[in-house]
């Protein structure tokens, strides 16, 4: 299957206005959005880059169209590229831009996430917050 083909197949398996309760899973096995059963979100496993990019895309519009915020977990991601880091972003961007009161929390966010939001100045955009991290004993 080519990356138009994977790309196609989960931005199928995303409904908008509605996360499935049913995980969203690339047919090769590199991205996995499921909801959160804690709060309001979206909990991202596997790899996220230019091939999986569609499915955050579609998943993250239907969260930010609700009125209220939501939490992206993102302690199984295992890869992120710059488009998937940007895409959080821009969904951060537009909730703060639609009235300012919500927010897109990042939970669990890996180290090296937290490297490239500060690198970027991205960790200072308006509507995004970035969890504490839990800190050892």
């Amino acid at each position: 299957m080519n990356t138009t083909d994977t790309a196609s197949a989960l931005a199928a398996m995303v409904v908008p206005s509605v996360i499935a309760s049913i995980p969203i899973t690339a047919a090769d096995r590199l991205l996995r959005i499921t909801p959160l059963a804690d709060r309001v979100g979206l909990r991202i496993e596997g790899e996220l880059d230019h091939s999986t990019l569609p499915a955050l895309t579609r998943a993250l519009a239907s969260m930010t169209s609700g009125d209220r915020g939501f939490c992206v977990d993102l302690s199984g991601l295992a890869f992120i590229d710059t488009g998937g880091l940007r895409a959080l972003v821009k969904a951060a961007a537009a909730l703060h831009d639609d009235g300012g009161a919500r927010v897109l929390t990042l939970r669990s966010a890996p180290p090296q996430v937290r490297r490239l939001l500060k690198l970027t100045g991205w960790n200072h955009t308006p509507g995004l917050h970035l969890q504490a991290s839990a800190r050892p004993g």
